[in-house]
């Protein structure tokens, strides 16, 4: 077979389809974080400059002192890591069908690299962060004060059926304290996000009592009909992470959109070639670069949940 048909319109469908944008992509997290997936900027790292607060002073004289000093200047610091897929084409004609983007092949390898995106968001929200101007700086731990107690009952709503004692899933006093923490973080312009799986959700169905004014609203959740309640858009995910040394309890994030920064940009462009080592048989391939970190810590909130049983 003439492997020599590949075309650069082969490539350039396969290139493109690779690249579709976040909102007709089944990745979870990139259209709820402050995403760039062509970061163009050399090196490995990637900055988040803030600049911190100016407060004026009372003017007690009639000729008073000039204010002086310098305003607080802070530099978070992410970290590119590389990863790449390839896969052999079993034909010509299975070549150019990569140019539809319901290719079989094309879908997997799309579905694979919007995974992969995924897992490096949901593990940093909360990662340490790297600070300092070359990221040579402390780091950044998420705090103590963001995060949710398994067994946190402060804002425990009256209508939630649950026990006095012990490690609860999510309550809706978990979702309510975490709504309050993140507003408190006045980072403007940003929506509430929350990331769940199913099993959380049938939890506060079960536990909120059907006389209650949440039930209709999280049954509505629960069948898909509306993705928010209390705020929050709820976001699936059925791979979140447990808590160190606890198989029992489930971590979810919440977190306010402008306090997550994704970037991600091709290093080798996706291409189909012939494999003169696999006797001439065409292979598509890309490698690509991509980081996440926490931009704001009072952006993100720790829920920890016990896995219902």
């Amino acid at each position: 077979m003439d492997y020599s048909q590949i075309s650069s319109n082969d490539v350039d469908g396969f290139r493109a389809n690779l690249n579709l944008a976040p909102q007709v992509t089944d990745s979870i997290y990139i259209p709820h974080v402050m995403a760039d997936l062509s970061y163009s900027e050399e090196g490995k790292l990637f900055n988040m400059d803030e600049v911190g607060e100016s407060d004026p002073v009372d003017v007690d004289t009639i000729v008073p002192d000039s204010p002086e000093g310098l305003v607080d200047q802070t530099r978070r610091v992410g970290t590119l890591k590389g990863f790449h897929d390839g896969k052999f084409i079993e034909s010509i004609q299975k070549v150019h069908q990569l140019a539809d983007p319901t290719n079989l092949v094309m879908e997997a390898m799309m579905a694979g690299k919007w995974r992969k995106h995924d897992s490096k968001i949901r593990e940093s929200f909360f990662a340490d962060v790297r600070t300092g101007e070359a990221g040579d700086g402390p780091a950044a731990s998420l705090p103590s004060s963001q995060v949710i107690g398994v067994q946190n009952r402060k804002f425990l709503h009256q209508d939630e059926d649950a026990a006095a004692s012990g490690d609860l899933p999510l309550t809706i006093g978990k979702l309510l304290y975490a709504r309050s923490l993140l507003r408190k973080s006045n980072i403007k312009g940003g929506q509430l996000k929350i990331a769940v799986d199913s099993d959380d959700v049938s939890y506060l169905l079960s536990r909120t009592p059907t006389t209650s004014k949440y039930y209709a609203n999280l049954a509505r959740l629960e069948q898909g009909e509306l993705d928010t309640f209390l705020g929050f858009q709820f976001l699936y995910d059925e791979n979140l992470p447990n808590k160190t040394g606890d198989a029992t309890t489930r971590l979810l994030p919440a977190w306010i959109d402008r306090a997550m920064v994704f970037k991600a940009r091709a290093i080798h462009n996706a291409t189909i070639t012939p494999r003169a080592d696999k006797s001439m048989r065409p292979y598509a391939y890309y490698e690509s670069e991509h980081g996440a970190a926490r931009r704001y810590d009072k952006g993100v909130v720790k829920i920890e949940a016990k896995k219902p049983s």
